[in-house]
């Protein structure tokens, strides 16, 4: 005789093959994990990537054209200013002795009128006069000589410098403070009046220019392209003397508006430079920077961008990175 099953064990077996038969397929097989940058998903993308960004800052390029030259030895300035002081000692020392023989002159003279002095004498005083008068206008000839041959090769301003004794300008020289800088510039150009200021490097990096700042034009042409050659003077660095530096030189022609594109911005993919932009709705878009023009501290864009946009300054290779990887089809895709 079989034993009869109680209809509550009944009513819960019934309920248990039921709900295994009603399991959701997403709970056997959960969703993947979003592949889509934070970017693109409107997530917080500075929280997750570290990503910091700055506003645009506008910026104007000034068109320029190059020129070349060197670091100037100062021993030949140096020897023109001992050569000119010790011509000065001896026209000073010319000067008191003529002096003298002028106030002794004047005295015999005297003398000679009340007939205390005999002729002989005053005569004699009379060419000691004239003897130290012509030392004097030699050694005035020789001053003239050493400040007019300067200025033939070194030019007005840098022969003042070097041939006064307390020079404050040649002394920032000869303590090394400053460095002195011979720039030729292209044949059939000549450097604007209101330009004061250049920007140099001894390795032709113009990123890493530093400033040089105009003395005077140089009395000489540059003997191979014939063109205009001017002195200028830097502090910002030590170069060594005879050093080749290059230059670069605002044309005077009108300047270009844009802004600057901060360097640590820029990331790179298939040769070509790209930038991240942060829209209003909080994702980040790549943009391509076309025209890469070194600026201090980064690049110059002249087009393609508007001040006040924020761009990505830390983070945008991360940015790259995820926005490449969402490219490569995932295998469940198949």
């Amino acid at each position: 005789m079989h034993a009869l099953i109680p209809l509550t064990a009944l009513i819960l077996l019934f309920h248990s093959i039921a709900a295994c038969a009603t399991v959701d397929d997403d709970d056997l097989n959960p969703p993947r994990a979003s592949s889509r940058t934070p970017a693109q998903t409107g997530q917080p993308a500075r929280q997750t990537a570290g990503i910091k960004t700055q506003p645009l800052q506008a910026a104007a390029k000034q068109p320029e054209f190059s020129g070349y030259g060197s670091v100037v030895d100062l021993q030949p300035l140096l020897a023109l200013r001992q050569q000119f002081l010790a011509a000065q000692a001896v026209r000073d020392s010319a000067q008191a002795r003529y002096q003298e023989a002028d106030a002794n002159l004047s005295r015999t003279r005297h003398l000679h009128q009340q007939d205390i002095v005999s002729t002989r004498r005053l005569q004699e005083q009379q060419a000691q006069w004239r003897n130290d008068k012509a030392n004097l206008s030699t050694s005035s000839y020789q001053q003239q000589t050493i400040v007019a041959a300067s200025r033939l090769q070194w030019g007005e301003v840098l022969t003042d410098w070097f041939t006064q004794p307390n020079s404050r300008q040649a002394e920032q020289f000869l303590n090394h403070r400053s460095q002195l800088l011979q720039i030729s510039l292209p044949a059939n150009t000549r450097l604007q009046p209101e330009i004061r200021t250049i920007a140099v490097d001894d390795h032709g990096r113009r990123d890493q220019a530093i400033t040089a700042t105009l003395i005077s034009p140089a009395p000489q042409v540059d003997p191979i392209t014939q063109g205009e050659r001017y002195f200028f003077k830097t502090e910002a660095r030590r170069l060594s003397f005879g050093a080749r530096v290059s230059a670069w030189i605002a044309s005077g022609a009108p300047g270009t508006g844009g802004v600057i594109i901060p360097e640590s911005a820029v990331v790179w993919h298939l040769g070509q430079a790209f930038v991240y932009i942060k829209a209003e709705n909080g994702e980040f878009n790549r943009r391509l920077l076309p025209d890469i023009a070194t600026d201090n501290g980064g690049y110059f864009a002249a087009e393609g961008f508007k001040t006040g946009e924020e761009i990505v300054t830390t983070g945008a290779q991360t940015l790259l990175s995820q926005e490449l990887k969402n490219l490569i089809p995932s295998e469940d895709d198949d």
